[in-house]
């Protein structure tokens, strides 16, 4: 496939996924934030938080590695790299599942939310099915088969929205048990799915591989911790704002909170699409191409951002009203300011990625380490301050402050120009306009 068709059919393949992704959990939120009270509704989105979090630190440990090393190998060394990436990945499950059963009553208790151990405990029996769905993923990135990664991705997502759908037209009732039985179900649905996608790709060679475990352990031990804690970062505001104040507060958040998850279907599509490309360049010993390919996919990343902020500051309250509803308009102005975070996302999203490309995890899981310390600073302090508000300056300073240094930290290694940057998202405005109108025409 050749460069442009590449970024075509592959960005489309990703961003199509992400949108769907997008549009049915945004739907299936309208619709439970209407069906549960504010109580329960927080209780749940405590728990998608805490499952989110262990999904992609797991995802990170192989992720990365895995499609680092298994770009351009032979048959023999691609089976063994698969074989050792799922002993690794099913360790790090067994022990993530003994860590959730034994600390789930302790953040039932912390977060002032019941029922949420048993939420945790469901999810448990299910951890198993997400070794195995999660390698077909990661698989699917590493050999470019993004039209796979595609279906595989929605066939998780799009049941779980039709069981709330139906739940929701026929006004029966359902619990979160209920809830989190169906959610965890849908991944059993994913799992086949994906497996059938990558049946021709899925090779092992039965066996501990030393060397190749021992290169993804090193290279993933890094990445996980990235994850770990950036998905930590991302949703301290919500466990602060449980443990502070209660459930209440955390429904509120997650009411703007869905608003600001828009701007991750642009970002999350061209950090995925990008880290492979990357990473081929970098092993090429092409760092100009390196360093084009970042300027290129954070000056897109702008353009959306940019509109992003102006719509959301101008009619968040509209927004807020439509999405959740007249009981969660005191979430405005913590939209208006969150918001904010879309000037420093793609900086702090790419630059990550791109040290994890050149090789340097160490660096990204240090600083974002530090975005999870004095993150918890600031908004503990705002929060206790100003409450509900405290919680979006907080999360924006921080994260804020690590995209400054990772970016410094980066141009140590390449030669960015941030120039090139701006100058690329301004031209992206008429360069759209004039793609559209030239497909229009046709």
């Amino acid at each position: 496939m050749g460069k442009s068709n590449y970024w075509i059919s592959s960005g489309f393949f990703s961003m199509l996924h992400r949108a769907i992704d997008f549009f049915v959990g945004f739907l299936g939120f309208m619709i439970l934030v209407r069906v549960f009270n504010k109580e329960d509704f927080g209780v749940w989105v405590l728990f998608i938080t805490i499952a989110s979090i262990i999904e992609m630190a797991r995802n990170g440990f192989i992720q990365n590695g895995l499609i680092k090393f298994i770009v351009g190998k032979e048959a023999l060394d691609f089976a063994k790299i698969q074989m050792s990436a799922i002993w690794l990945n099913t360790i790090l499950t067994g022990l993530l599942i003994v860590l959730l059963l034994l600390t789930a009553p302790w953040m039932e208790l912390t977060f002032q939310a019941p029922g949420l151990r048993d939420l945790i405990y469901i999810h448990c029996l299910f951890l198993p099915v997400l070794i195995f769905h999660t390698h077909n993923l990661i698989l699917m990135q590493g050999t470019f088969n993004f039209k796979s990664y595609f279906f595989a991705g929605v066939s998780r997502s799009v049941p779980f929205f039709l069981v709330i759908l139906y739940f929701f037209f026929t006004h029966q009732e359902i619990t979160l048990i209920q809830l989190a039985w169906y959610y965890n179900l849908a991944f059993v649905i994913a799992f086949v799915t994906s497996q059938y996608q990558v049946r021709k790709q899925f090779k092992l060679i039965w066996g501990w591989h030393k060397e190749w475990a021992s290169q993804l352990f090193h290279f993933g031990k890094y990445v996980f911790g990235t994850n770990l804690v950036s998905m930590l970062t991302s949703s301290m505001d919500k466990f602060l704002l449980g443990a502070l104040l209660s459930p209440v507060q955390v429904a509120l958040a997650n009411s703007a909170g869905r608003i600001i998850n828009l701007l991750d279907i642009p970002i999350n599509s061209i950090s995925s699409i990008s880290f492979p490309k990357a990473s081929e360049a970098h092993e090429a010993g092409e760092l100009k191409e390196v360093s084009k390919i970042y300027e290129m996919t954070v000056s897109s990343m702008f353009s959306f951002s940019l509109l992003f902020i102006a719509v959301s500051v101008i009619f968040a309250k509209p927004i807020i009203w439509i999405v959740a509803g007249e009981e969660y308009l005191d979430a405005v102005p913590y939209l208006q300011l969150i918001s904010l975070i879309a000037i420093v996302k793609p900086l702090d999203r790419q630059s990550g990625v791109f040290l994890d490309a050149i090789g340097k995890p160490f660096y990204n899981m240090i600083l974002v380490f530090g975005t999870l310390v004095y993150g918890l600073g600031f908004s503990w302090f705002f929060i206790t301050q100003l409450g509900l508000i405290g919680a979006a300056i907080g999360v924006v300073v921080a994260i804020g402050l690590t995209a400054f240094i990772k970016m410094i930290i980066l141009n140590r290694f390449l030669t960015i120009s941030y120039k090139n940057v701006i100058k690329e998202t301004f031209s992206n405005y008429p360069k759209s306009i004039i793609l559209i109108n030239n497909k229009l025409r046709k």
